[in-house]
């Protein structure tokens, strides 16, 4: 670079402290069934739309779509979802050609992956000589009545470019409803003869097959299973809307306490009423520190076709979460006038303030409740802790966001030189100003600042032993905010403000 004679003034990145951001905080892990999806797989949708295209719309078999709809609808925006399946659910499957020399094979399949259940049975294929091309040819697939996919200029030679197998079972750019599988050098004859007037040209899939939902135990042990599939899977909240058995809840709970960065949230078997509640069910998850939460009861929702169905809130009450979270912060417990579950149309158990806070207080189970003139609101927040510092849903997600927060955005620091310079650039650059941001918009309880939230980063707790064995210690302690839980109105008689006297 040249410089001109005089002064001369050059732009650089600096050597500012990287600062922490918060987390993430509602980002939430579905186990579910569904009509299709290919199970063994975590995917990642942003809307309903996303949802129907990899695992299919409402099934009378599964809460899995239900739930998912509830989360969008009700402020949702970021899920991951795995489909559970076991060996007796079998994609649909033809293969065209058998006969001959030259073969294709046509699976029901997502982006080259198997894609099992009936669902497949619905799917028809036509193949048909290419327009611009005889040597190769066209596969149209159809999903019911629609026709949702047309490849063309396919061929069989699979050092081609344009080969059959490579094209449509492209892992990123592939079928979303088929996978295929060539064999020999012709084309497959074009597809005919099958199927009413109006359809003779396509062919259908068959043999696909639904798993039984209801068997147990090895239902649970399925589901249970699957939660391994989150364990690379950047989420604050898990649920599972397909089971209230106890041995999933328990996995999911070890998991979540663990990961030590994300919240079970489960709901209570159908039938059971409150007051049986601690007794038969919560009481078998309460403990001093527990990375979940329980919702109570069922509530009723509208299904597609017409008619009402109960569900589990769970995916209603994460969709709230993140509504909350959005609009007011992961500090504000998700309870109360505002925590309203949009598309609930009732409630399967309606209870008593009395029974609410024997459920709540006792079994550490949060009620979903009619209220009138706001609607069907989630009307508690506790966790199931029966320890008085981690009571409340609030204090449980905005510690796991200082900690993931501080986990990541302190990523800088390592293998950086151990002294006090880096000390005080983590105290005074990085961790106090991110805490000061959230003790100006609430998250902390009443006080000052260096009355609520404290951050160690000295001599004091980094010995030379410390340093010599190449760590570093950060200490971070803060009051957190907690809920107006029980509020008490006193109301009295007092004297008249004034008194007549004698003339």
């Amino acid at each position: 670079m040249s410089y001109n004679l005089g002064i001369n003034v050059v732009e650089v990145d600096g050597r500012a402290t990287p600062s922490i951001q918060p987390a993430a905080t509602s980002i939430s892990g579905f186990i579910i069934h569904a009509r299709r999806g290919v199970p063994g797989v975590v995917r990642r949708v942003t809307n309903w739309t996303q949802f129907v295209e990899q695992f299919g719309a409402h099934s009378s078999a599964a809460y899995g779509a239900y739930a998912i709809r509830g989360f969008f609808d009700n402020g949702g925006t970021t899920a991951y979802v795995t489909r559970v399946v076991r060996d007796t659910s079998v994609a649909a499957t033809r293969t065209f050609n058998a006969d001959a020399s030259a073969a294709l094979a046509v699976t029901a399949a997502y982006r080259g992956s198997d894609d099992p259940g009936a669902w497949g049975n619905n799917l028809s294929i036509r193949i048909i000589e290419n327009d611009l091309e005889s040597t190769r040819f066209d596969v149209i697939v159809r999903l019911g009545g629609q026709e949702v996919e047309v490849w063309e200029g396919l061929g069989m030679d699979e050092d081609a470019p344009h080969f059959v197998d490579d094209v449509l079972n492209d892992p990123i750019s592939g079928s979303k409803y088929i996978r295929v599988e060539a064999s020999g050098d012709d084309n497959p004859d074009e597809t005919s003869g099958h199927g009413d007037a109006d359809d003779d040209e396509f062919v259908p899939l068959q043999n696909g097959a639904d798993e039984d939902f209801a068997t147990e135990p090895s239902r649970t042990s399925a589901l249970s299973a699957a939660i391994d599939l989150f364990d690379s899977v950047d989420i604050q909240l898990l649920a599972c809307p397909e089971t209230t058995a106890a041995g999933f809840v328990e996995a999911a709970l070890t998991h979540c306490e663990f990961k030590n960065d994300r919240m079970f949230v489960g709901h209570t078997p159908e039938a059971m009423e409150a007051a049986d509640i601690r007794s038969s069910y919560s009481g078998a998850f309460q403990a001093a520190k527990v990375y979940g939460a329980l919702y109570f009861p069922w509530i009723q929702v509208a299904k597609p076709g017409g008619g009402h169905r109960w569900i589990p809130p769970t995916g209603h009450i994460l969709g709230m979460y993140a509504r909350t979270d959005r609009e007011r912060g992961v500090w504000k417990a998700p309870a109360g006038n505002a925590a309203r579950l949009n598309g609930a149309l009732d409630v399967r158990f309606s209870i008593t303030d009395t029974d609410h806070t024997h459920m709540v207080k006792g079994g550490s189970v949060n009620a979903v409740r009619f209220i009138p003139g706001q609607g069907i609101v989630v009307d508690s927040s506790r966790t199931l802790s029966t320890s008085g510092l981690w009571l409340y849903v609030n204090i449980r997600l905005l510690f796991n966001m200082v900690k993931s927060s501080l986990k990541s955005d302190l990523r800088w620091v390592v293998q950086e030189p151990n002294s006090e310079e880096l000390w005080n650039k983590i105290k005074f650059n990085s961790v106090t100003p991110f805490l000061m941001g959230l003790w100006r918009r609430g998250a902390f309880g009443p006080g000052a600042p260096e009355d609520v939230f404290t951050v160690k980063c000295d001599e004091e707790n980094n010995s030379p032993a410390d340093i010599q064995g190449g760590r570093l210690n950060v200490e971070v302690y803060f009051y957190p905010s907690r809920p107006a839980e029980t509020i008490v109105i006193t109301v009295g008689q007092q004297e008249g403000g004034g008194s007549a006297g004698e003339s």
